[in-house]
């Protein structure tokens, strides 16, 4: 009776693995609230008690832009500090340090204590038995730290934290006099700052008419009638049609990433047709860019923030209202967040524009 009862719960257990999911209602975090919730949070005395919590020499905000590839991809297992593209943000407050990679929203906190140059850190959530041990040195704007000792996550957090140097978001005390002069490294921009560089253009002066359509256009009620995939080493583009790409793209499948400012994919083509259109759609970390038609911006915007579901995000940017005749349609990564930009295919309408929904 008892087997035929365990064997009921573990029936029981696989269907609920295995059953569906609904998607979670889309309201993304943002990675400023990421940030400021991550500020609020304190360590556990995991294997060390707390330290006293009195202000150190290093105590500050700083952040770092690794300009290297950027991980593009939704991963839950993968490791912890690896290194990767993008911007990472490091908090010493009074006992605790915070760190925190903005392209995918994975962050750490642990205890940390100072003794003259050397840094002890302990206490950290994903390896509470590794001490690191440092030396830390700061030179006006810059605080660097060399590692002495580090096991934690197979090496990784000393990479981390000792591979480039950490640009402080507030001016050092002896800096205050020169503070005028002083501007803060990417990754610590303030409101308005943020707000200069996503800036969108006004509808009413272009020269074309723009439709966001959220979501897959290959999904659509009427999807494009040609559709290029933008990876075109792997898909050549159907005659008629170029696609080019700025070397530092990043090919991957049939997509492109795009990746840091001005990284930019584009398509060429000459004729009369209805409509074209740029397809974004990625993982979570897909970010910020822009739509060029012939070389005139016409518009700009968080592609992760046009549509998600089932862990997808993105949109169609549809240009309607030019004239026959030679044209391009490009799209460039912005890198106002640092983020990739993940862009699919370009789709060509041939006597009208898609329609992403029944009427």
């Amino acid at each position: 009776m008892r087997r035929v009862t365990l064997f009921f719960l573990l029936l029981a257990a696989l269907a609920a693995c295995a059953a569906p999911t609904t998607p979670a209602a889309s309201v993304t975090p943002s990675p400023t609230d990421t940030w400021l919730a991550l500020l609020q949070r304190t360590p556990q005395p995991l294997t060390r008690p707390l330290p006293a919590a009195e202000q150190t020499e290093i105590d500050g905000v700083y952040a770092k832009l690794d300009l290297s590839e950027p991980q593009w991809w939704l991963c839950r297992r993968c490791a912890d500090y690896r290194p990767a593209g993008g911007i990472w943000k490091l908090s010493f407050d009074r006992g605790i340090l915070r760190i925190y990679y903005d392209v995918t929203g994975w962050r750490s906190i642990a205890s940390y204590e100072l003794d003259g140059d050397r840094l002890t850190i302990f206490n950290d959530v994903y390896c509470p038995e590794a001490v690191g041990e440092y030396r830390w040195d700061r030179e006006l704007k810059t605080l660097t730290l060399e590692v002495i000792e580090d096991a934690c996550s197979f090496g990784l957090r000393a990479e981390n934290l000792s591979q480039l140097a950490w640009e402080s978001c507030q001016p050092w005390h002896d800096m205050i006099g020169a503070s005028d002069h002083w501007h803060k490294p990417r990754g610590c921009e303030d409101g308005e700052a943020l707000i200069a560089l996503t800036a969108t253009p006004d509808p009413a002066s272009l020269p074309v008419t723009v439709t966001v359509h959220p979501g897959d256009s290959r999904m659509f009620t009427r999807p494009p009638d040609i559709y290029i995939e933008s990876n075109v080493d792997n898909k050549p583009a159907p005659e008629g049609f170029e696609v080019r790409a700025s070397p530092e793209s990043i090919p991957y499948g049939l997509t492109r990433v795009l990746w840091g400012i001005d990284d930019w994919i584009e398509l060429r083509f000459a004729g009369e047709y209805a409509a074209v259109g740029v397809q974004f759609l990625g993982d979570p970390p897909t970010g910020w860019a822009r739509v060029l038609f012939d070389g005139v911006e016409v518009w700009r915007g968080n592609t992760a923030d046009i549509w998600n579901t089932a862990g997808r995000h993105g949109g169609y940017i549809e240009i309607t209202g030019f004239g026959p005749g030679e044209h391009s349609l490009r799209a460039e990564s912005v890198g106002i967040d640092y983020h990739p930009v993940t862009v699919t295919a370009f789709g060509v309408s041939l006597t009208e524009g898609v329609q992403s929904a029944a009427p």
